[in-house]
């Protein structure tokens, strides 16, 4: 164990963490229906297909998960079903029309066989066998063609299918079997590459659809920043890590006042002098000293319970990090400050870690200083929280306060009152409320 300790901590609000994957996967829903209904819009427009309709759900800013996921399952159901309509038109548009210009049906649904044309000179037996070839070859392609653009003509790009469409009716026309399967191999390789920009098209679409959903829970810099870069680059993907460690940034900051709230609890539990702004305090000036109060009353030596020792508490600004440290007013002889740190790390730490992920922010020890190593660090002159000043504050708000006029005092738990207290600032609840409703997540 340690007289001090450095800590990353870990705090996990679920209901947030559920919103947000909810959220992204409805971004991506959304984006797909948007695709769709651009899709559905230019078959119709080139050749009068019925009408799909591919509606795009939204959901206020202030749903929960169970709405959103009500949501996505409706979007998909919804993009499920559009897709098969468009599967459907697509058929409809490229399905075989060989018979329909060959036989025509009559009102009872008996065939009738078209006019007649004029007689043609009887081909010799190698024409006409060159000819059976090529009507065979060209089938076979035609059926072949159909079911390529019956299949995937829906999922290729809306410009594309006018082109595909003279090219099948060049197929159909073709005189020989070589021109049959040349082209419909280049049939092929336009509908492939087309499908491709197409998927690619709504990979990005959906990238940056998702991104920009996520930016929501960036800070407000980070995220006009982002925004613009995400809205403006050809393909976005390259940004995710960026936008992860904004929205890293954010939540940390966010979940510091969760974390102080905390640590502000643990203290109290085991009986340290902790003021009513401490909270604030550690928050906004990231230091506080607090006095061991009457936590000391259970240590087997009179230097505890002198009023001489203290712990000073710091998070991190700019990342997850906490920092503990056995802190005394003035030196104390080495063998009676060596019983203090054995007590404080052996008896205290523990506990207060303990009592920390009790309410659900995980602590995870990044460094350690084992007791009697070096003596306890002394604060300098002034920087000690006294009946002049509210207990568990910053050295600096210690300074300003010993050189006011003010006349505080102390009750008999080691907490101090002043005429005159620091107001307390009111701060932003976590996104889905107290740190009640977070869960500490396992490294």
């Amino acid at each position: 164990m340690s007289n001090s300790a450095a800590y990353e901590w870990t705090y996990v609000d679920l209901e947030a963490e559920r919103r947000r994957e909810l959220r992204a996967q409805l971004a991506q829903e959304t984006a797909r229906s948007r695709n769709l209904r651009g899709q559905a819009r230019s078959l119709r427009r080139a050749y009068g297909t019925a009408k799909v309709d591919v509606r795009i759900l939204s959901v206020p800013g202030s749903a929960d998960s169970a709405e959103l996921a009500l949501a996505l399952e409706s979007a998909r159901s919804v993009n499920a079903r559009a897709e098969a309509e468009l599967a459907r038109a697509a058929a409809d548009v490229w399905a075989p029309s060989a018979d329909k210009s060959a036989r025509q049906e009559d009102k009872s649904g008996r065939t009738a066989p078209s006019r007649p044309a004029t007689r043609p000179a009887a081909p010799t037996t190698a024409a006409r066998a060159g000819e059976e070839h090529a009507a065979r070859a060209r089938d076979a392609a035609v059926t072949q063609a159909e079911a390529l653009l019956s299949r995937d003509g829906a999922s290729c790009e809306p410009e594309d299918l006018p082109v595909f469409a003279r090219r099948l009716t060049a197929l159909r026309q073709a005189r020989t079997a070589d021109e049959a399967r040349t082209l419909f191999h280049d049939l092929g390789v336009l509908v492939h590459k087309s499908t491709q920009r197409q998927r690619d098209t709504a990979r990005r679409t959906a990238v940056r659809a998702r991104l920009l959903d996520r930016l929501e829970d960036a800070s407000p810099e980070d995220r006009d920043h982002l925004s613009a870069a995400i809205t403006e680059a050809p393909d976005p993907t390259h940004l995710e890590r960026e936008v992860d460690l904004a929205v890293a940034r954010a939540e940390t900051a966010r979940h510091r006042a969760t974390v102080a709230d905390t640590v502000m609890d643990a203290l109290r539990e085991r009986g340290y002098a902790v003021g009513d702004d401490f909270a604030d305090l550690l928050t906004d000036e990231g230091s506080v000293v607090v006095p061991l109060g009457t936590a000391a009353g259970g240590a087997d030596t009179e230097t505890a319970a002198s009023g001489n020792y203290g712990v000073r508490v710091a998070l991190t600004p700019d990342r997850p990090g906490l920092n503990t440290v056995l802190v005394a007013r003035t030196g104390a002889p080495a063998e009676a400050d060596q019983q203090v740190q054995r007590w404080f790390c052996e008896d205290q730490l523990p506990g207060i870690e303990d009592a920390v992920r009790r309410q659900g922010v995980e602590l995870a020890r990044t460094a350690t200083l084992p007791p009697g190593v070096r003596p306890t660090a002394v604060l300098p002159d002034g920087s000690w929280p006294d009946a002049e000043s509210s207990p568990g504050q910053t050295a600096q708000d210690a300074d300003e306060t010993a050189t006011a006029d003010t006349s505080g005092t102390s009750d008999t738990s080691g907490t101090t009152t002043s005429p005159k207290p620091r107001p307390k600032k009111k701060r932003k609840p976590p996104r889905s409320g107290g740190y009640g409703q977070g869960q500490w997540r396992e490294r």
